[in-house]
């Protein structure tokens, strides 16, 4: 079944090597998500980039990664592949809701954490992959089932790191701190290979039979010395009763108008819309006290935004944020794309019940 619609994440030396593998398996129904343009250290462990980059030299780095590799597999292959430059986290809700199955090839422990939650809310499988640092013959391939008892991505981080992780992302405190990152995947090419086939072995097991991988595990591949071949050794992931993400809040995940004031969606009384992803509106430069409107996600402002005034990157520290919006609230006059929020995207549609006022009654004494 290659009609098959994979969202794969990050479309670095990993990702490059699966989006080979899955244009050779003519898998025509991809989406390639990845914020960043080409750079030399992407090219280094990957055949595909070094291919493209000889074609194009100089020019391949003023592309972003996901549209070099559509425009490689409609040239090679004649597949219409889609591309979007962004976080996974910008990507929206529905966009990915259109997929089967969610892949992440990034190196970002915060994008594979955001990849999980909106696999988590979508009910979606998701493959994840990873390699080894500098020259380690070595990877890893989980596959996390969409059921309630079967182990997510944050059921497998200790619970400090978890509340980090989860803190960073979806907290409307002020003093959140950057997490810190593991380095990049740096490992070995014939590790990155191996990964990306064994990875493609579980798509194609899917792809067959969408039933057939109910439960979570974890393959470790690496390098036999005694053998000299490829292992795999295989473990179960089991589901963490610390992990938040397997009760989800009760409501509908529904899109809103883009054009249309919020309000105009909350046609029923007592609703509330959710937004998975707190937004910032407005913000003040740590550095040099720049105020800014910048309607940003929270977290992405925390890593990325730059002010205006002195440059500073990542300085901005949230003064007003939105994680919901009701009938009684400002935001609720804006539209969405005024607000700055992604397009495309489901929003969690809670019931509110309002505390009951005791009427006094006429006859009671009054003290």
């Amino acid at each position: 079944m290659k009609d098959l619609r994979l969202a794969v994440v990050g479309a670095g030396t990993l990702g490059s090597e699966l989006s080979r593998l899955l244009a050779e398996n003519s898998f025509s129904n991809v989406l390639l998500i990845d914020p960043d343009r080409l750079e030399p250290h992407n090219v280094a462990l990957s055949s595909l980039y070094r291919d493209i980059v000889a074609e194009e030299e100089h020019e391949a780095f003023t592309h972003y990664k996901t549209e070099l590799l559509v425009d490689w597999a409609r040239q090679k292959y004649s597949l219409t592949w889609e591309s979007f430059a962004a976080e996974i986290a910008d990507t929206g809700l529905g966009r990915l809701a259109l997929c089967d199955l969610v892949i992440s090839c990034t190196d970002s422990t915060l994008a594979r954490v955001e990849t999980a939650l909106a696999a988590r809310v979508l009910n979606l499988p998701m493959l994840d992959g990873g390699v080894r640092g500098e020259g380690i013959p070595a990877g890893r391939v989980s596959w996390f089932s969409p059921s309630h008892d079967a182990a997510c991505y944050l059921c497998g981080i200790s619970e400090i790191r978890r509340a980090e992780l989860l803190s960073y992302a979806l907290s409307t405190s002020l003093g959140c701190g950057l997490p810190a990152e593991a380095p990049a995947m740096t490992g070995a090419p014939d590790a990155v290979r191996e990964t990306a086939a064994a990875m493609l072995e579980l798509i194609q097991s899917f792809s067959a039979d969408k039933h057939c991988l109910k439960t979570s595990f974890s393959s470790r591949i690496e390098w036999d010395l005694t053998a000299q071949s490829w292992i795999q050794k295989d473990l179960k992931l089991p589901r963490s009763v610390a992990c938040p993400w397997h009760d989800l809040p009760e409501g509908e995940w529904l899109p809103l108008g883009y054009d249309q004031p919020i309000r105009d969606s909350l046609h029923r009384n007592n609703m509330r819309v959710q937004l998975l992803w707190p937004h910032c509106l407005e913000a003040r430069c740590r550095v040099c006290g720049h105020q800014s409107t910048p309607n940003l996600r929270v977290a992405r402002l925390r890593r990325k935004a730059v002010c205006a005034q002195c440059g500073t990157i990542g300085s901005y520290e949230p003064t007003r944020i939105i994680d919901s919006v009701g009938d009684e609230d400002f935001a609720a006059d804006f539209t969405p794309r005024q607000l700055g929020l992604t397009k495309q995207h489901l929003y969690l549609f809670r019931r509110v019940f309002a505390p009951m006022m005791r009427r006094k009654d006429v006859d009671e004494p009054v003290a």
